[in-house]
């Protein structure tokens, strides 16, 4: 036999070998971070706001989440109307969108800067408006920001 077919033949055994092999199996720890759902009910409880279906029953209605992770829930300010994005800048400051179009700065006090200039006109009806807004991962050269929003056309609307 020459070298090439003993070659195959090691690979082949070792294959096969290895198709027998059980799974590992998992430990509790490797389950620790998972989080029981079961017995929890929907934390949705008004009725959905479009008419679109969900693609399968249950699937915009999930069960609430329980944890044990401490959190403190705190108002920063109560002058924004129907805020709607919001995301960290590098220095910790919010940057965050209004459904009306504006983009404006809180400050880790709750103090806001005045409405960011230069936004498109946005479409707020219905589900439309200002949306979701992200820092560029190169903010602190760059200075982007990126956001979406519904605009009005003359066939209707677009997200942009």
């Amino acid at each position: 036999m020459n070298t090439m077919n003993r070659l195959i033949l090691a690979a082949t055994v070792l294959t096969l070998a290895s198709c027998d092999s059980p799974a590992p199996e998992k430990t509790a720890d490797a389950n620790a971070s998972a989080t029981d759902t079961s017995g929890t009910v929907s934390v949705e409880t008004k009725k959905p706001n479009s008419d679109y279906k969900p693609a399968f029953a249950g699937q915009t209605r999930i069960a609430a989440v329980k944890s044990k992770t401490a959190y403190e829930g705190k108002v920063l300010t109560s002058d924004l109307k129907n805020p709607w994005g919001v995301t960290s800048l590098p220095d910790g400051r919010l940057i965050i969108t209004e459904k009306m179009g504006t983009i404006r700065i809180a400050s880790t006090t709750g103090t806001l800067t005045a409405p960011i200039t230069g936004v498109p006109k946005v479409n707020p009806d219905n589900q439309g408006g200002l949306l979701g807004i992200a820092v560029d991962p190169a903010f602190t050269q760059n200075r982007m920001l990126y956001w979406v929003f519904s605009e009005k056309l003359p066939d209707g609307n677009i997200t942009a």
